[in-house]
């Protein structure tokens, strides 16, 4: 989970009976839009390492960076809000790419378990330019109070 050798790792798994990493909350806009100076990556920028179990590539690892993008939504010819995008790269050149033609939708967490954003779209013309598209959850969660809809992003189990 660190990709530079001066980096220590954010990844604190310890292993429950069940094996799962738990989600343990949210980060600010600031932290998600601002990684740690501290941690680099193999080309020396700052970068969070993140993970998705997403449908179709399950389990992958990547480099959340500064790479933004802009993405303004349009509703009956007015402008609507502009929602902040981060791109997540691959662990490294010779990783699989981060996400895969189906994820979308997926969760994205750093290795505390906290939830950084949702999948939104990839890019990139080969798979080794693969660049995943992540949107805050905390401008989701706006995104739909603005609508009256109260987000539970960390739901209980149902009782059997």
């Amino acid at each position: 989970m660190h990709p530079h050798p001066s980096n220590p790792s954010s990844f604190k798994y310890r292993q429950p009976g069940d094996r799962l990493l738990r989600f343990t909350g949210t980060v600010s806009d600031q932290e998600m839009f601002r990684p740690n100076s501290r941690n680099k990556d193999h080309d020396n920028d700052p970068v969070v390492m993140v993970l998705m179990n997403g449908n179709t590539s399950n389990l992958s690892v990547g480099r959340l960076n500064n790479i933004r993008a802009f993405i303004r939504e349009y509703f009956g010819g007015q402008v609507g809000d502009m929602s902040k995008e981060v791109c997540v790269l691959p662990r490294n050149s010779k990783s699989d790419p981060f996400s895969r033609r189906g994820d979308s939708g997926s969760v994205v967490i750093d290795g505390m378990g906290r939830v950084r954003g949702i999948g939104t779209r990839g890019d990139g013309a080969a798979d080794v330019s693969d660049c995943t598209y992540v949107t805050s959850i905390n401008f989701l969660i706006k995104r739909l109070a603005d609508f009256k809809i109260k987000a539970n992003i960390f739901p209980l189990p149902a009782n059997l």
